[in-house]
């Protein structure tokens, strides 16, 4: 560029190739063409690299400069000069920076022929250029460096480089504008445009340092200049989603054209207007981002994907559809490693079968048919795996004549049965099993990832491999505590370990419990060997955390003047300064008694009791009881953690506030607004105090009552929920009554009612009122009955996973109508308006299973469908029903059935005091009004816990017993006092879960 200098003198202020003239900046998206790789001198001809490392000369850069060079080089815009060097240092000439400017600013041109005489395609060097400076000509990046010629061969400076990335933004304006930098190296015309890149870290020039703008630029400056430019240009572009597709049978994938902000952007997946449940994972570079559908998969129709979260300004293209079909089964295969088997009573073969994604298919097992052997006799079962592979169990044991040891032969057929898609393969029968290679797999902790509180476990995966290859099934003969040696390199005695059969699928896990909490963490070498194999896996255990600093936080709720119970947290810190959770709170803190640490805690309170919560949803904190407060007094709390050296206070105040008192009325549910005849619609609503918190337990004032009433046509009636007795005139709710009240309330359509003038309907209005009769809140919701032949949509409501009660359990508890573990299938619908509608009963009128040795499907004498998992698989449940207009239709649902053994969830007392009459018969269950819910969900109430306790394990306690005598209580609820005992707190306890009530006994 030896002329530019001799041209500044006359058009300081506009030089031609870096004003281009008058002409209008445009600017141009910036993002990178990934599918067109640079076939150039200063990109070479090698093969093209996939990253810096690839490059001798770039394999010492900094992380972060090498990110940047890792993705100008993926995404095709830059290659090396020769193989294994990049050329970081080498000059670049006018005509391949046009190539790179047009990529990266998306300047597009098909021109053949040039404005410019000096550029022709038929140049052996430049020619390659011509659409790319053409690009840049029309962009108005640059018009040439002389009347007609644009010199494709000269060097370009840095001054030229920064100018041409400041058009490129589009901001040549904002460059005139600034002053310009003090740099006696820089051109008077640059620069303006070196301020301006400067300051937008197009370049990084060291104080004090000159910029240098008439030297020429390197590669090197080249792709950072350019990779900062990008990072400038997407940031003010305009956000669209440019793609969406499915990807899995479960999986949408979305693309953006740019980076989003992922703290604040949401999708949504819909399938035509109805919302399909997903969970959303971004891509780290935040450009793309997987739906994975948590309730269904994808299925025939038309589907769309809806940003939003974000300002709409900076929003092009919101939403992208795309159409999705059924899965399909598009191939099985076997997976053994060997074409014999041996010969056992439970041979596994392992088959693969793939869908059209190429994952493995998410069929149960039972859509699959296996003819094997003669007339099935090797047959056991086919079960499906976490992995999604299908597991064959054979008996080659069977038929000797058949399947002789050494030489027999076994043909196996699988067929998928509504694709028919199928495989087939003949086995040769080997010799009995010898079990060569074992396995551990992944460790998988109870909690966290190490075993860290005593009653933690940590699983692995054990697998074992015979003489040809094949996994080797469990045999329920086997004694695994002779069979299977398993011992610690490292000696800790609270480590225990068993083998433990997985479901029916036939493979074993080490299960490692941690027997009592431990001092020292530390890893510890699991060994394992059985016949001639041996492997290990690393169990990590954790010291428990023990508290040195204890500090005392807010009540959970307000305090107020009547209330006989409240909850305030309580922070401890380890030596370390870490937080502790509430388990080890209630592990490392024995109130009123010396720890295993020797650690003793003291409490202390200026009225009642108080202690730190061992068990349930409040556990870890500190409950007051039994106090007496009265408003604007004040309750002090003081706690005390001592040990040799150590020493930790905290004493807190809590204000007492005003007794509560009913201030606002609130829904809980979302209630039908419409109904077919016969239907109830059900209403869900809580009185709430002051405070916001739910009001039925506290003490209340007497001068606020709530009054419900209803007014309807003939036919539709309403009444409490579990009641009978319709709501005819307005009725009160008092102090005494809330409890009621915040159970809900039906409204029922009587199946004579005919809608033919279509304006039958029901209003149900709640008030709270005061006793001056003035309303201080109220909830009004109109039940409208809409025509028997109206046009419904139906869903089939998704059946959450059953345990296999078939196969665990005995008696009732395993009879699909009588069992209190069993599901009711359900089904809702709404009208073209996208309303609720509610359903009468009946609406399902058959229930049947695939395959019943997974599930078992009934409709009750109650004419409900019920479900019961029989075995570990999965199913698919067909369920027949009548729409609104008496059409019979049919739709299916797919339920998963575990043998995780039943443990307690959740244990709620709706009673927080309650009365025990020595002379009546009232049980523990009665007393607390107690429920039960377990981990698949199922609720048990009253009687049906003492029915199930044999696996739910709840245990009642009588503490704080008054006055003389005893109290004792049965593991089925039966309570005896005996002697004068005037009163006791009834506890329920099951699995860590409690909760509890103070029980007044009178004779």
């Amino acid at each position: 560029m030896s002329n530019m200098s001799s041209r500044i003198p006359n058009h300081s202020q506009n030089p031609k190739d870096i004003q281009g003239g008058d002409k209008k900046v445009m600017k141009k998206s910036l993002s990178v063409i990934l599918s067109t790789a640079m076939a150039l001198s200063v990109f070479s001809s090698v093969a093209f690299a996939a990253k810096a490392d690839d490059f001798s000369d770039l394999k010492n850069l900094d992380a972060a400069t090498k990110a940047k060079f890792d993705s100008m080089i993926q995404a095709g815009i830059f290659d090396g000069v020769e193989e294994g060097r990049f050329g970081l240092n080498d000059k670049m000439n006018r005509a391949q920076f046009a190539k790179v400017a047009a990529l990266i600013f998306e300047l597009k041109s098909s021109a053949t022929t040039s404005s410019f005489e000096d550029v022709k395609s038929s140049d052996p060097a430049n020619g390659y250029a011509l659409p790319y400076i053409e690009a840049l000509r029309v962009a108005g990046i640059t018009d040439g460096k002389a009347e007609g010629k644009y010199v494709p061969a000269g060097d370009v400076t840095k001054e030229e480089l920064a100018t041409f990335l400041i058009r490129g933004l589009g901001k040549e304006s904002e460059a005139k504008a600034k002053p310009g930098v003090s740099d006696k190296t820089v051109s008077d015309w640059a620069k303006g445009y070196v301020q301006l890149a400067q300051e937008l870290k197009l370049f990084e020039t060291p104080a004090g340092q000159p910029f240098n703008g008439t030297a020429a630029a390197t590669r090197d400056l080249l792709v950072t200049s350019a990779y900062q430019a990008q990072q400038l240009n997407n940031a003010s572009k305009k956000l669209s989603v440019s793609e969406a597709k499915a990807t899995g049978v479960k999986t949408v994938t979305v693309k953006f054209n740019r980076e989003v902000d992922t703290a604040k952007a949401s999708l949504a997946l819909k399938k035509g207007t109805a919302s399909v449940a997903t969970d959303v994972k971004w891509a780290d570079d935040k450009k793309s981002a997987v739906l994975t559908l948590t309730n269904s998969k994808l299925s025939a129709g038309a589907y769309s994907v809806t940003l939003s979260g974000l300002a709409a300004e900076t929003v092009d293209k919101a939403v992208a559809e795309f159409s999705a079909e059924d899965e399909k089964l598009t191939k099985i295969e076997f997976l053994n490693p060997s074409d014999t088997i041996a010969y056992s009573k439970n041979v596994m073969i392992k088959v693969a079968a793939t869908n059209q994604y190429g994952e493995a298919a998410s069929l149960p097992a039972g859509s699959y048919t296996v003819y094997a052997g003669n007339n099935n006799d090797v047959v056991k079962r086919i079960t499906k795996a976490d992995d999604g592979s299908l597991r064959l169990i054979l008996d080659t044991t069977v038929n000797d004549n058949l399947y002789k040891q050494g030489y027999g032969v076994v043909a196996v057929n699988i067929i998928e049965n509504d694709s028919r898609v199928s495989v087939n393969k003949t086995f040769k029968v080997g010799t009995q099993p010898i079990i060569t290679k074992s396995e551990l797999g992944a460790v998988k902790y109870s909690n966290g990832d190490a075993l860290s509180a005593k009653g933690q476990t940590a699983t692995v995966e054990f697998l074992r491999y015979d003489q040809y290859g094949n996994l080797v099934a469990a045999d329920d003969s086997e004694n695994y505590d002779q069979t299977v040696t398993r011992f610690f390199s490292e000696y800790e005695k609270n480590l225990k370990t068993e083998v433990v059969k997985v479901g029916n699928e036939g493979l074993l896990n080490i299960k490692v419990s941690l027997l009592d909490n431990v001092a020292k963490s530390g890893t510890y070498t699991l060994n394992v060997q059985t016949q001639a194999s041996f492997s290990t896996a690393k169990i990590n255990v954790k010291s428990s955390k023990v508290a040195t600093k204890v500090k005392l936080g807010d009540a959970s709720k307000e305090i107020s003047e009547g209330d006989d119970e409240a909850f305030l947290d309580l922070t401890a810190f380890d030596v370390d300064g870490n937080q502790l959770s509430a388990d080890d709170i209630v592990n490392s803190l024995k109130f009123g008694q010396s720890n295993s640490n020797d650690n003793t805690v003291n409490l202390s309170t200026s009225t009642g009791k108080i202690e730190i919560v061992q068990s349930g949803d409040k556990k870890g904190k500190i409950r007051l009881s039994e106090f007496k407060a009265t408003d604007k007094s004040v309750i002090s709390v003081s706690i005390v953690l001592t040990s040799p050296g150590l020493n930790s206070f905290d004493t807190k105040t809590y204000n007492v506030k005003g007794a509560r008192i009913p201030s606002t009325l609130k829904l809980t549910n979302d209630p039908a607004k419409k109904a077919l005849p016969g239907a109830t619609a059900d209403i869900e609503l809580n009185v709430l105090d002051q405070f916001d918190s739910k009001l039925d337990k506290a003490a209340v004032t007497s001068d606020v009552y709530v009054q419900v009433s209803f007014t309807g046509s003939a036919g539709i009636t309403l009444v409490e929920d579990g009641g009978s007795a319709p709501i005819t005139t307005a009725k009160k709710y008092t102090e005494g009554d809330l409890k009621t009240f915040n159970k809900g309330f039906d409204v029922k359509v009587a199946s004579s009612v005919v809608n033919a003038s279509n304006d039958i309907s029901g209003t149900f209005k709640a008030e709270l009122v005061n006793t001056k009769g003035n309303v201080l809140a109220s909830i009004t919701r109109e039940v409208k009955v809409i025509d028997n032949k109206a046009d419904l949509s139906y869903t089939v409501t998704p059946v959450s996973d059953l345990y296999a009660a078939g196969d665990k359990l005995s008696g009732d508890q395993k009879d699909v109508l009588k069992s209190d573990l069993h599901k009711k299938v359900k089904i809702t619908a709404k009208d073209n308006a996208g309303d609720l509608v509610a359903l009468p009963d009946g609406v399902i009128t058959s229930i049947a299973t695939y395959n019943d040795s997974i599930v078992k499907a009934e409709i009750g004498t109650d004419g409900k469908p019920y479900v019961l998992g029989n075995k570990v698989g999965s199913a698919t449940v067909a369920v027949g029903y009548n729409t609104a207009k008496g059409e019979q239709k049919t739709a299916s649902i797919s339920i998963n059935v575990k043998d995780e053994a039943v443990q307690v969830a959740k244990v709620v007392a709706e009673n927080d005091k309650e009365v025990f009459s020595k002379a009546g018969n009232k049980s523990a269950q009665e007393l607390l009004d107690l429920t039960v819910t377990d981990n698949y969900g199922v609720e048990y109430g009253k009687t049906v816990i003492a029915n199930n306790n044999n696996i739910l394990g709840v245990i009642y306690t009588a503490t704080d017993v008054q006055g003389s005598g005893s109290v004792t209580i049965s593991s089925k609820g039966v309570i005896t006092v005996t002697g004068d005992v005037t009163s006791f707190t009834l506890q329920a306890i099951a699995n860590g879960k409690s909760d509890s009530a103070v029980i007044t006994v009178t004779p």
